[in-house]
């Protein structure tokens, strides 16, 4: 590897990386902040990376500092070599598929300008196989034009490629949301992108929920995304009762499994009578969107850690007088709450979640915005089955709790 070379790569990485997510990610986070996008979203930076991306490649050889001048340097002898290898594989790769369609003559033309290149390339004649190169593209271009790919027949077929496996792990492997509530604060904020394991609990059919192979059953604590049921798909009959956001996709919490009676007194949730441990640590401000105002304030409220099976997880919670009466949960579903206990729409408003209903668990933060501008950096990465995010104060107050 020479200086030409590290210089090159550098230059690589600047043009087409570094210069066109800057101005992208600057960009849209100037539109966000003048409110002429809805938000600060990856898609919005990401598109606008593309498109800077091509427009510099395409001009890629006038960009200052991007083209080595020196015709007969080392570097550029080796992009010469380089580049004869590739197009020799690519014309031979045609010879060998469409062999039937091409002229003896053409044929015997093209095997014997591909030897002279070889030639070039095992002695180092630069010259020759710069010449060479230019020879055999121009022969390729006549007497192969049929079985050439159009630049914008490349580009859509890796496109479609890209696409396909991006869809193939979309239905079946991991799929990405959106957090557009506060009922998960403070495990999941308003603005944050998770990424969800779809074959955590089996393999089902795209588009419908019906699950093929069964690889496993939610447990307590398991923080999972479904589609919000109908009271048929709890296996009630229909009433009459005009249902909202059935099918939306939501996010909670497993706090009941198929048999177990929920209850919940004083706050306090219990699980076959016994209640679920629970410490509170101190408090917690987070972002909140003010109703009226529709703007967004500080909130705090009371920090609790809650142990439930083998899942320690925050919780916020205001008012301690909430009740539930005892409910017992229907089997092949769960119960689900929201960590936020006062803000959130869940099993104790419109009953369990059938299994079939279950998109898959939660996995991690890959993107967050900032309350009501910016980017979250230190949620990035956040596990959101891990370990609780507690100050040292906090880590002692639980340390007195003993939570077992």
């Amino acid at each position: 590897m020479n200086y030409r070379y590290i210089v090159h790569k550098l230059w690589y990485f600047i043009w087409f990386v570094a210069l066109p997510l800057s101005v992208s990610w600057i960009t849209i986070d100037i539109l966000d902040r003048l409110r002429i996008v809805d938000e600060f979203e990856p898609w919005y930076v990401l598109l606008l990376f593309a498109i800077l991306v091509v427009f510099l490649y395409s001009s890629k050889n006038k960009l200052p500092f991007w083209r080595d001048k020196n015709f007969d340097s080392d570097f550029n002898r080796g992009r010469r070599i380089k580049k004869a290898d590739i197009v020799i594989r690519r014309i031979e790769k045609i010879i060998t598929k469409h062999h039937a369609k091409i002229a003896e003559k053409h044929h015997k033309e093209l095997k014997e300008l591909i030897h002279s290149l070889r030639t070039a390339i095992e002695k180092q004649n630069h010259n020759d196989v710069h010449t060479n190169t230019k020879k055999l593209e121009t022969l390729a271009n006549t007497h192969l034009v049929f079985a050439q790919k159009s630049a914008g027949r490349e580009y859509f077929e890796s496109i479609g490629i890209a696409v396909l496996v991006a869809f193939g792990l979309r239905l079946f492997a991991v799929e990405a949301f959106k957090i557009p509530s506060e009922s998960m604060v403070p495990t999941l904020m308003v603005g944050d992108h998770i990424f969800v394991s779809k074959y955590r609990y089996g393999i089902s059919l795209p588009f419908q929920n019906k699950q093929l192979i069964k690889l496993g059953t939610p447990q307590y604590g398991d923080v999972i995304v479904f589609a919000k049921p109908s009271r048929q798909e709890q296996g009630y009959a229909s009433d009459g009762y005009e249902e909202t956001l059935v099918g939306t996709d939501f996010i909670k919490r497993v706090i009941g499994l198929p048999g177990d009676t929920i209850e919940v007194k004083r706050s306090v949730v219990y699980v076959n009578g016994k209640p679920i441990p629970r410490c509170k640590v101190g408090k917690r401000t987070f972002k909140s969107k003010d109703s009226l105002s529709d703007e967004w304030v500080d909130r705090t409220s009371s920090l609790w850690i809650e142990k439930h099976g083998d899942h320690t997880y925050t919780l916020v919670e205001e008012y301690l007088f909430d009740d539930f009466e005892p409910i017992r949960v229907p089997e092949e579903q769960v119960f689900v709450m929201g960590d936020n206990r006062d803000r959130s729409s869940d099993s104790r408003m419109w009953g369990t979640v059938p299994y079939a209903n279950i998109k898959g668990r939660a996995m991690i933060i890959w993107w967050s915005n900032k309350r009501p501008h910016g980017f979250e950096w230190d949620r990035v990465g956040s596990i959101i089955m891990g370990e609780p995010n507690l100050s040292e104060e906090q880590e002692k107050a639980l340390e007195k709790c003993a939570l077992k």
